[in-house]
């Protein structure tokens, strides 16, 4: 009895040995699967991998700027209403980014973004050229961030960095042909409703990749005096 317990402490029983043999198996069937999908489509390679991982962490930056609802030119971009009241707002204008930490990127050509107000939820579609006809949203320019110095675990900078620069490059990514946002970038976009919004409303914007679903990237609130062009706050 001693030798024959001391062999099982020594060795692997004849089921231990098919139980770890299944699960390599399972291993490497998973791990093949994986690597299959992933090359399968070179614009849905590892991008789109970690474009769904990185959906929760779209955040505004910066300022918001409003528009009053008046055809016209807005911040160099050309946008139409489908009521003009110069006395509510029309569009506004941010910064989007990702968090400090985010891996890979969010595919902007399949998020969906949405308009919550009191009345209920309007998704927006995604506009390519200009004008900008309400109710839509666009992409209206892309800059590199500037990346902060290395600094101790646990005491990372609360905010992202300002976007600084020119900008003006293409949000077209010559790669894979899709508005791809990095982790060092930010997205500028402009968007719209259907319905103007009057003075002391309020309404959220919310940007989700498919399969995803997550707090408002900013809340908007209309002042008293609505002015052809205003700020809304800041991050």
């Amino acid at each position: 009895m001693i030798r024959k317990n001391h062999a099982n402490e020594n060795g692997l029983t004849g089921l231990e040995l098919i139980v770890i043999f299944i699960v390599l198996i399972v291993i490497g069937h998973v791990a093949i699967t994986a690597l299959a999908q992933g090359f399968k489509n070179p614009s849905e390679g590892m991008i789109g991998t970690f474009a769904g991982e990185s959906g929760y962490a779209v955040r505004h930056v910066g300022p918001v700027t409003g528009f009053s609802a008046v055809n016209g030119n807005h911040s160099d971009v050309t946008v139409q209403y489908v009521k003009q009241d110069a006395g509510n707002l029309g569009a506004v204008q941010m910064n989007v980014a990702l968090f400090i930490g985010d891996m890979g990127g969010v595919d902007f050509d399949k998020v969906n973004l949405y308009v919550v107000t009191a009345d209920g939820v309007e998704k927006l579609s995604r506009k390519t050229g200009q004008p900008l006809v309400c109710p839509g949203w666009m992409i209206t320019n892309r800059f590199d961030v500037p990346q902060p110095s290395p600094t101790a675990p646990g005491k990372l900078p609360k905010n992202i960095p300002a976007a600084k620069g020119t900008g003006g490059k293409s949000a077209v990514s010559s790669l894979t042909g899709a508005d791809i946002l990095y982790p060092d970038e930010q997205f500028e976009i402009m968007l719209c409703p259907t319905n103007t919004t009057p003075p002391y409303q309020q309404f959220t914007v919310t940007v989700n990749p498919p399969g995803s679903s997550q707090p408002p990237v900013a809340l908007i609130s209309v002042p008293m005096d609505v002015q052809p062009v205003m700020s809304l706050g800041s991050e």
